[in-house]
């Protein structure tokens, strides 16, 4: 049965390339089309999830709270706690990759197993960062739908038969589908994949625009289609208003910077802990439930909070409050080992930031300034892309989610700052930060995979004429140095090509006391080191590991036998440098 389904596969895959052409486009068209599929079952699992997430929050704050009536006020308390000790032993008995905030998980995939992701991730991932937040745990929605969605979309592309190079922009479609549907916002899931997951913008941008409009459509289809906040509508007051963006900027960098070093303190804390890790979200959900008798503003996503500070309905000293208690009990989520998202609760914290820093504004120069939830508002596109050191994300799914553009210049501003500020104390984002301590460097790792997608044509020389193989080795080693060739192609009477030989074997052969009478006594057979000019590098290094020699003839294609030029290990280590120096 296995066996007929993967035949099956792989007609319908030749069928659609013969229909389409029998060109390249072809692969690049059904890439395309496995986007949009992956869209929808984004979009799908999107619905999947918040039906879930608000299935679990009924049970807790419905059936659950009642149940604990004896227990007053304080029941809040151990609900969290409740849902660790169900959420705990799922992710550490079936997918360890499920617990945290989701986007590193995905990112430490794409770096270390080529964006492979087991499909109980996603299953896993939905259940568990359901019980976790539809109990009082502090995180956000986007995360599980990130890592769902990228789980998803590595499952079907290995059914899909997706090539490996591009199984990255598949996870990336995947990842772009499920946070465009959780906050309606199509090009703010997709830029957000790109600057985030793939590192730079132009790569696969249609298939992850596809993927990521598709599964909103979804979305839309299923919840309707609304802004994620409603939220007034703000202008800048005044030129003067600018300078006090920057300065909420610098703030919300700072804050932004505090959250991280937070995070990740406990989770080195909650990881040298010697207790069973089962039991660790119960700890972590407890002390939630501790902070949340105080402040019940921190539980689950903060949503209406953060509308209500954007609003600007919330007093001064309590918006003060939630920042520090939204940061601890963020961090206690995930540093024990709960499930969810980390972008919700950075909004949540920034807007608690900006209100209070615009109640201030407005006690200070109250004819010059918006009201407190334009800063707000502004607040929460700083302290996410100073956390996420990705400006262009936080500020399109910040217009995208309030279908509101006016706020656009207050938030670059402020957001342009706190990245500064963030990059200056921190050096790493709240998703790098944690692969940097995992010795991967991400970013570094993208690069590389952008040289190993270069061609021959980018590293070989072509300026070095053929040796005829009848050549004195003394002679051929003279005409090397002089050219300053690592390797010189050899060609028969009639000038087509039957071997290459490298610096390294004239010396050696040129000293031997028994010397070699001509080159084609000591070359390497060009069976054994053929390339073509549009070969992969990444295939010319496994080559060169396998050759004999140093260097292979390049050839402009299988049939003809001109040596176009010379590629050495030298040369395509050179590209490497120059691509990784580059970034």
């Amino acid at each position: 049965m296995r066996r007929a389904a993967q035949r099956l596969r792989r007609y319908l895959k030749l069928a659609f390339l013969r229909l389409t052409s029998l060109s390249s486009v072809a692969e690049e068209n059904y890439l395309l089309l496995s986007a949009i599929v992956i869209g929808v079952l984004a979009g799908l699992g999107s619905a999947l999830f918040m039906y879930s997430l608000a299935a679990v929050n009924r049970l807790f704050f419905g059936f659950a709270t009642e149940s604990l009536w004896f227990l007053g006020a304080s029941a809040v308390m151990f609900l969290p706690a409740i849902g660790g000790l169900i959420a705990g032993p799922l992710i550490v008995r079936f997918a360890p990759e499920a617990g945290g905030h989701g986007v590193p998980e995905v990112m430490s995939a794409i770096a270390t197993r080529g964006g492979r992701i087991p499909g109980r991730v996603a299953v896993i991932k939905v259940i568990a960062s359901a019980i976790t937040i539809g109990s009082g745990g502090s995180a956000g929605q986007e995360g599980p739908m990130v890592q769902i969605g990228a789980a998803t979309a590595s499952a079907a592309g290995r059914r899909l038969g997706i090539p490996p190079h591009h199984m990255r922009t598949f996870v990336a479609c995947g990842a772009a589908g499920g946070l465009s549907a959780v906050f309606n916002a199509p090009i703010g899931g997709a830029i957000f994949a790109l600057e985030v997951l793939t590192g730079e913008l132009t790569p696969a941008f249609g298939a992850v625009i596809l993927s990521s409009v598709s599964a909103t459509v979804v979305s839309r289809s299923i919840f309707g289609d609304y802004p994620a906040f409603i939220v007034p509508r703000y202008d800048l007051v005044s030129n003067v208003e600018l300078v006090l963006y920057a300065g909420l900027g610098l703030i919300a960098g700072l804050v932004a910077a505090a959250f991280i070093k937070t995070l990740y303190s406990l989770e080195r804390r909650f990881d040298g802990w010697r207790f069973p890790a089962y039991f660790k979200p119960v700890i972590g959900g407890l002390m939630v439930g501790i902070i949340a008798r105080f402040t019940p503003q921190i539980l689950g996503t903060g949503i209406d909070a953060i509308e209500e500070a954007t609003w600007g309905r919330l007093a001064p000293l309590l918006l003060v409050v939630l920042v520090p208690a939204k940061i601890l009990a963020t961090s206690l989520t995930f540093a024990s080992g709960g499930s969810g998202g980390v972008f919700g609760p950075l909004m949540y914290v920034g807007s608690m930031v900006g209100g209070a820093f615009g109640w201030v504004a407005n006690l200070l120069l109250p004819t010059m300034v918006a009201g407190s939830g334009a800063y707000a508002l502004v607040g929460i596109g700083a302290v996410v892309g100073g956390a996420a050191l990705a400006p262009l994300s936080a500020i399109i799914l910040l217009f995208e989610m309030t279908d509101d553009y006016r706020i656009i210049l207050p938030a670059m501003v402020a957001t342009v700052v706190s990245i500064m500020v963030v990059r200056a104390t921190i050096g790493e984002s709240i998703y790098t930060l944690k692969l940097q301590q995992q010795n991967i460097k991400y970013y570094a790792g993208l690069e590389l995979q952008k040289a190993h997608a270069l061609s021959v044509r980018q590293a070989m020389r072509t300026d070095l004429e053929p040796i005829p193989a009848s050549m004195n080795v003394v002679a051929a080693l003279s005409r090397a140095v002089r050219t300053r060739a690592r390797a010189l192609p050899v060609v028969d009477d009639e000038g087509n090509a039957v071997g290459v030989v490298s610096l390294e074997q004239l010396a050696s052969a040129s000293a031997a006391d028994e010397r070699p009478e001509s080159v084609a006594a000591v070359m390497t057979d060009v069976a054994q080191a053929r390339a073509l000019v549009t070969d992969r590098l990444d295939a010319v290094l496994a080559r060169l590991g396998e050759a004999e020699g140093d260097a292979l003839v390049v050839f402009r294609d299988e049939k003809t036998n001109v040596p176009r030029g010379v590629v050495s290990r030298h040369d395509v280590l050179r590209v490497y440098e120059r691509v990784l120096r580059a970034r």
